[in-house]
């Protein structure tokens, strides 16, 4: 049977977002393959070809980025993290993580371990003259439904045409109306800079929807979680939206009552068309958080 990429990723959707969401779930072959509707050895075939690692492989790196990513921030103890990102025993977790690092969690986070600056006026220094960032606050977000098309890459070769085709799949569905009202335009970055290969990093243009549906082409569904967030409101290029995530993590690794989860952060457009050319765009960046 052919399958062109276009059928492809569509049957791959809904398992990619499964990965993402519950990396600390059975993620065996067998499990991924029931997801899909298709036999393990055609899904591994598909999915190998498709994304470009075998699933196993691709499961494997997203569970130990994860756990790097959390032992420079987390003071959760280095088992609990593993569980977390789907380990069962910190000796299998350890000898996973060494093989993808060349070290142990435990040095990894020694080196590695985030320090925020010690006062404010560090944290604004670094901002240049061409952006503005708003103060930080602790805010809830409700689960928020959204239609994607995902970017593989860098992240600053997202193209702009991923929110025009969303915006227009949107309003021939009867999703939005043609002059924009009621449209909510993200991103959701699911991958560290430093970590994760540039040509890996996933990035999803996403659209605000009322409700479920199935994937049709390469327009999939997510549900971005709710509960607390860091919010900080960037004003100014898309360029300079590094500077906005710099302030609110030196910002939130301060809070007391909260630790960083970081991933995915998730910005909102406060426009109805995405120009990366404009120098006001107004973006609020939410950074997950978790009780301490």
């Amino acid at each position: 049977m052919t399958v062109t990429p276009s059928a492809a990723i569509e049957r791959l959707i809904p398992v990619l977002v499964r990965i993402q969401a519950r990396l600390d779930d059975d993620l065996s072959l067998a499990a991924l393959a029931t997801e899909a509707g298709l036999s393990p050895h055609y899904f591994h075939r598909l999915f190998q070809r498709t994304i470009g690692e075998t699933p196993k492989r691709y499961c494997e790196r997203l569970r130990l980025e994860r756990a790097a990513f959390r032992l420079s921030l987390h003071r959760s103890s280095i088992l609990d993290i593993a569980f977390d990102c789907g380990y069962q025993s910190h000796e299998s977790f350890t000898r996973a993580f060494r093989r993808r690092f060349g070290t142990t969690p435990r040095q990894y986070r020694s080196v590695r371990r985030y320090q925020p600056p010690s006062t404010e006026g560090a944290v604004v220094a670094e901002l240049r003259g061409d952006c503005q960032v708003s103060q930080t606050q602790v805010r809830e977000l409700e689960d928020l439904p959204v239609a994607f098309l995902r970017h593989v890459g860098p992240y600053e070769d997202v193209p702009e045409d991923l929110w025009h085709r969303l915006t227009a799949w949107a309003e021939e569905a009867g999703l939005v109306t043609a002059d924009g009202d009621g449209l909510l335009l993200l991103g959701i970055a699911h991958d560290a800079p430093g970590l994760t290969p540039p040509d890996r990093m996933r990035f999803d243009a996403a659209l605000r929807v009322p409700e479920p549906f199935p994937p049709t082409g390469d327009i999939g569904f997510q549900v971005v979680p709710g509960g607390p967030y860091g919010v900080t409101t960037h004003v100014g290029p898309y360029a300079t939206l590094d500077q906005a995530y710099r302030a609110g993590f030196a910002r939130l690794s301060k809070l007391r009552r909260y630790q960083v989860v970081g991933l995915p952060a998730v910005e909102i457009y406060q426009a109805t068309r995405i120009n990366a050319s404009y120098a006001l765009n107004q973006t609020e960046i939410y950074l997950p958080l978790e009780p301490r």
